[in-house]
């Protein structure tokens, strides 16, 4: 009898060591999706404001896809961050494409834009949002985004308004001299800015 109730103990055994592992993954599931969603501010940065001026205009810049897209991976590059790695690509639409490191792995983030132009300034609309495998609300992402980098004061993350604004006139590209977006038009590959001279 006693060797007939061994094998149905052994088996007792797997199935609570199996439950225990799934609950404690579940509860870190549950944790790291607190830790997303609410530990996150998801108040809109306020859109950067410039008193300079519009002074006019010295010349007039045409870019294609590529060009801009390197112009800014370049920014990306120079403000190195150890938490969120990340770059762009244009084709028709802006893709950023990014890791988190959170805990011990990095979750992987895409996040879709559609740019228009506002005052000089370049507006980023989002239109689509993928975080790993987690599915959460655009919103949260971009909350995400914000508190985990430390952006240039001149890009405000405005989650509520599923927003990203590029005060580019902001944005001293030489000394003396900055930028006014012109027009942006992904699907004809025609990006134009036009130069100004401070005041």
């Amino acid at each position: 009898m006693n060797a007939a109730t061994y094998p149905k103990k052994k088996k007792n055994l797997w199935k609570i060591a199996l439950l225990s592992l799934l609950v404690i993954e579940l509860a870190l599931v549950i944790a790291v999706l607190g830790m997303l969603t609410n530990g996150f501010s998801a108040t809109d940065s306020p859109t950067p404001q410039t008193d300079r001026t519009e002074g006019k205009a010295i010349f007039s810049v045409q870019a294609n896809k590529q060009q801009l897209e390197n112009m800014i991976n370049d920014q990306i590059d120079s403000n190195g961050n150890n938490r969120l790695t990340y770059h762009i690509d244009i084709g028709d639409q802006v893709v950023l494409n990014g890791k988190y490191k959170l805990l011990f792995t990095a979750i992987p983030f895409s996040l879709t834009f559609t740019p228009s132009v506002s005052n000089g300034d370049i507006v980023l609309k989002e239109t689509d949002v993928k975080l790993g495998s987690i599915p959460l609300p655009d919103k949260q992402v971009l909350s995400f985004l914000k508190s985990g980098s430390k952006f240039p004061k001149w890009v405000a993350i405005q989650p509520n308004k599923r927003q990203i604004y590029i005060n580019l006139t902001d944005v001293q590209v030489q000394k003396g001299l900055y930028l006014r977006a012109q027009t942006i038009n992904l699907a004809k590959n025609d990006v134009t800015f036009s130069v100004h001279q401070m005041n």
